[in-house]
């Protein structure tokens, strides 16, 4: 639980630059699709197929934190969640705040006019700052990239207690079916798995893709056990871990060409399968990835995912006559520019706490 999977963190990063690409496309492609040249791919339209990856992990994670507290005792389970959810809330939000402040100051000054309109759009932007739009309150959604967070907030205070007290029926038979009713109602009710803001009538379509791919997660865990207590030779390793490459490639063809959007939930199973073989202790190439570069490609994921709507929309009103080529570029230096002030301000205020010192007193006086 406390080494990283350096593939799966290197896999974060990958996506992570897919969704960014995905968002600069959607924005400056002006309802066409930007060629790559004569291969037959493009600038990544539909690589917002990169957050089903990070739903499949966080659900992964979920259960593996409750399946190594299975000894513990569940009389507390309601104090135990809150803990979690505080640990986890304070661990994102600094990241998330810087992030947010900056999408609320660009689109302030660019998207309205006046001082009075500049004052409404901050006050009316309240729900995305606490992780709150996606229960349907009626407040501007600042930063839509939050609605992973907003999501996976959700779901892990729904699953965790329910992880912790019926661990294995939770796991083995409710994750599966219930990954596989919403999956199989959303192909029924929507063209693709993409959307976010479409309302059901109870909750946001975004809360059904989490909702289903964590769930999916969560039994990827259960499955992984299994899988690692099988003794596979060379021969069969490296056809697994053929099996893991050949599974995102066709994910990522999916994100880079005119794929028909139905194609979106079958691609989410073969990217199940790939989820499964990159936690197990197959791939021959798994030494490889235990470098600390990779633990902090995983980590900068985050911040590259969190601080692109503001670098997008500067790019958009500073070289709106530029090529794509260019603003794409520009998007890309300006995110990761924003990422590294995001890791260093935050890691700042986490090392100094400057605040807690200014409201508390130092323990012992």
């Amino acid at each position: 639980m406390t080494k990283k999977n350096g593939r799966v963190e290197f896999l974060r990063f990958i996506f992570a630059l897919a969704i960014l690409f995905f968002h600069i496309h959607k924005r400056f492609a002006e309802g066409g699709m930007i060629e790559l040249g004569n291969t037959g791919f493009n600038f990544f339209a539909r690589g917002y197929i990169g957050v089903e990856f990070f739903f499949l992990v966080s659900g992964y994670l979920l259960a593996a934190s409750a399946y190594a507290k299975r000894e513990k005792s569940t009389e507390q389970i309601g104090t135990e969640t809150a803990l979690m959810m505080k640990k986890k809330f304070w661990n994102v939000f600094p990241y998330h705040l810087f992030a947010t402040v900056l999408t609320i100051i660009v689109n302030a000054y660019y998207l309205e006019h006046t001082a009075l309109d500049r004052y409404h759009y901050v006050v009316d932007s309240w729900a995305s700052i606490f992780f709150l739009q996606v229960f349907g309150f009626d407040s501007t959604w600042v930063n839509k990239l939050t609605w992973y967070l907003d999501v996976w907030f959700m779901v892990t205070f729904i699953f965790y207690p329910l992880l912790r007290k019926y661990y294995d029926v939770f796991v083995k038979i409710v994750c599966p079916l219930l990954a596989l009713f919403i999956l199989g109602y959303m192909a029924h009710e929507y063209d693709g798995i993409a959307g976010v803001d479409a309302w059901t009538g109870m909750f946001y379509k975004c809360f059904l893709r989490g909702l289903s791919e964590m769930a999916l997660g969560c039994s990827t865990y259960s499955l992984t056990r299994q899988f690692n207590r099988y003794d596979f030779s060379k021969a069969g390793k490296r056809l697994l871990g053929a099996l893991e490459i050949i599974c995102y490639l066709i994910v990522f063809r999916y994100a880079c060409t005119e794929m028909d959007v139905n194609y979106s939930y079958p691609v989410v199973f073969v990217m199940w399968v790939a989820v499964i073989l990159s936690f197990s202790d197959i791939n021959p190439c798994h030494e490889f990835f235990d470098k600390p570069i990779f633990s902090w490609m995983g980590k900068v994921s985050l911040m590259i995912y969190l601080n692109q709507f503001y670098a997008i929309r500067l790019v958009q009103e500073l070289l709106s006559d530029a090529s794509f080529p260019v603003k794409a570029v520009a998007c890309t230096v300006v995110t990761f520019i924003g990422a590294f002030a995001c890791d260093k301000i935050v890691g700042w205020f986490y090392k100094n706490k400057p605040f807690s010192r200014l409201i508390f007193n130092s323990r012992g006086e």
